[in-house]
């Protein structure tokens, strides 16, 4: 594998990472407004 595209995977894991966490997060939102 060269650098350039250990780079960029490296990029589109962390860029993942962030919208899965942002997905998590409304979910979290969702469940506690319903859980009330």
């Amino acid at each position: 594998m060269s650098k350039e595209i250990l780079e960029i995977s490296v990029m589109v894991d962390e860029q993942f990472d962030m919208s899965f966490n942002l997905v998590e997060g409304i979910f979290g939102l969702i469940l506690k407004v319903f859980g009330k």
